[in-house]
């Protein structure tokens, strides 16, 4: 009897508890899903043409759907999964807009399309972000960055260019290893391993070496070298995490910039260590005649682009209000322009030496790190 009882019971309490469930927590309605995939043509030089495929998700409860389509240069169309030609070498926006008869749902979803313009020329220029690597040209166009095949690393923030052999340096400071590529990607490997978290790196031609940083100091390598492990201490003793690295080959000097604190200067034969400008935090630094540019942070939110002489004195302000410390900072000398990546607004920002003209150059949808100008063709 007791044991009657405690069964009617439990019965009891489970059919309240699915009633109430019920209830209290009814399942909402399958909701519309504006999406799509597309796939370009012709290496994605142009004329291009584009086939976009409809992965829209509507359910059976909503009705009918209505597809939209705004291709980002003015035409349309209403078809499911239209294909379309563009003539002309950009940057499209392409909108995708789903309505229903029976919901009246209106939902959209957007992409950005880049159409290569086969024909263009100018200053090549790259950057990362963070996994990938970016090409470009600066010329008269607006910028046109795509990602080049091959090139992939774990947690990238510096880059380096050999402009005298066209080859592409990569630090990884998550797999503690640096890679190098040419230009276009082809023949990626490994340069060197087991580095210890390197970001910033500079080239010594007169001695083909590659000098890059290390959480406590400055390594160099012999590039001619294929030994994955061959390289020498050059700064040790550094504990306030030594990042970005400028060489100047006039004065054979090597500059660096701590993250936690000091730029420094040694030259290159190895005498005259010296903290040339005290206090300063920041994580990269270049050589442009006879001054350096370098990022510090002031505060959160707060980091500026400063530039100083040789010898740390006559500093002057180019840049304030940048978002994040600055891990990409590269000058045009065709241009004469300092660019500089601003990773939490995810732009790339340009302005004249003296600060002056500053702009935004690029509107990314990530970080931009690790920027580098090649040679004018």
């Amino acid at each position: 009897m007791k044991n009657s009882f405690i069964i009617f019971f439990l019965m009891t309490i489970g059919i309240c508890f699915q009633s109430c469930s019920d209830d209290d927590f009814p399942v909402p309605p399958a909701s519309t899903v504006s999406s799509f995939t597309y796939t370009i043509s012709n290496d994605e030089f142009a004329p291009a043409t584009v086939t976009f495929t409809n992965t829209s998700i509507v359910p059976g409860t909503v009705g009918n759907a209505t597809y939209y389509w705004n291709f980002g240069d003015g035409n349309s169309s209403t078809e499911t999964s239209p294909t379309y030609i563009y003539n002309e070498a950009g940057v499209y926006v392409v909108n995708l807009v789903v309505t229903t008869s029976g919901s009246l749902e209106i939902k959209e979803s957007s992409q950005t399309i880049v159409i290569k313009d086969p024909n263009a020329t100018g200053t090549p220029i790259y950057f990362t972000d963070g996994t990938k690597v970016y090409q470009g040209l600066i010329n008269t166009q607006a910028p046109i960055f795509t990602p080049i095949n091959g090139l992939v690393a774990q947690t990238s923030y510096g880059m380096a260019m050999d402009t005298l052999n066209n080859k592409l340096y990569i630090s990884d400071y998550g797999a503690n290893k640096i890679f190098r590529a040419n230009l276009d990607g082809s023949n990626f490997e490994e340069f060197r391993t087991n580095v210890d978290s390197p970001i910033g790196m500079a080239f010594d031609y007169e001695e083909n070496q590659l000098y890059f940083n290390t959480s406590s100091g400055v390594q160099r390598s012999d590039l001619s070298s294929t030994d994955l492990s061959q390289v020498e201490d050059f700064v040790t003793g550094q504990a306030n995490d030594p990042d970005g690295l400028a060489i100047d080959l006039v004065n054979r000097k090597l500059y660096w910039i701590n993250y936690d604190g000091g730029v420094w200067s040694k030259n290159l034969d190895g005498t005259g260590e010296t903290e040339i400008i005290p206090g300063v935090e920041g994580a990269s630094i270049i050589v442009v005649g006879n001054r350096i540019y370098y990022d510090e942070y002031v505060a959160s939110g707060d980091i500026r682009i400063k530039s100083a002489n040789l010898d740390g004195t006559g500093i002057t302000t180019i840049a304030v209000g940048v978002s994040r410390v600055v891990y990409g900072l590269a000058y045009d000398p065709y241009g004469e322009k300092l660019y500089w990546g601003d990773r939490r607004a995810y732009t790339m920002m340009r302005a004249n030496l003296d600060g002056s003209d500053a702009e935004i150059y690029y509107q990314g949808t990530a970080g931009i790190s690790g920027i580098v100008i090649g040679k004018k063709p």
